[in-house]
């Protein structure tokens, strides 16, 4: 899931507008920050497995990043850097939201997860091998959902409406042929 995450933070600004754009897409991609510097440094892994690179035929390693286990960290750092930043409670509870929601969003779609390693009990769906399709039909609902959220009750005009379905709504599919 890629915009879907993105797609939660316009649900994140409508409950807290005055929270900074940077700090919302930090808290929602915390853990996708975490996991290209892990892959990058050598720690974790995301390699294609021959052909063109897709999401669909990449062999991931997300331990320390994407697991159940580190994730209670990465959902604890998000709210601790919304704090000292800007010292609100409840900036560091939707950061919080965000940095979880992204974990249980790739749970439904995205790779598969495990507990901690892949040693340990596997969770999630592994839509993003198993069914991409579906992983993405689920990222443009969520998209499609937040864009309504966030506009409802305000007048943006038709063209800011239609933008916006069309990035979280209609988007996600090119990556079927990416």
């Amino acid at each position: 899931m890629i915009l879907g995450h993105a797609a939660t933070t316009l649900v994140a600004k409508r409950a807290a507008p005055d929270m900074p754009w940077w700090l919302l897409l930090v808290s929602a991609f915390l853990i996708d920050i975490a996991m290209f510097t892990f892959v990058g440094l050598g720690i974790e892994t995301m390699e294609p497995t021959g052909g063109s690179p897709s999401l669909s035929n990449a062999i991931v390693d997300m331990t320390f990043s994407h697991d159940l286990v580190p994730q209670i960290g990465w959902t604890l750092l998000a709210g601790a850097i919304a704090f000292v930043v800007s010292g609100r409670r409840l900036f560091a509870l939707i950061a919080m939201a965000l940095s979880l929601g992204h974990w249980l969003c790739d749970l439904v779609a995205g790779y598969g997860h495990f507990v901690f390693g892949p040693d340990s009990h596997p969770i999630g769906t592994d839509w993003y091998h198993l069914n991409l399709t579906a992983a993405l039909t689920f990222e443009a609902a969520l998209g499609v959902l937040c864009v309504f959220l966030f506009t409802r009750g305000k007048s943006y005009s038709p063209s800011a409406q239609i933008g916006l379905y069309g990035l979280f709504g209609v988007l996600p599919f090119a990556f079927l042929v990416i």
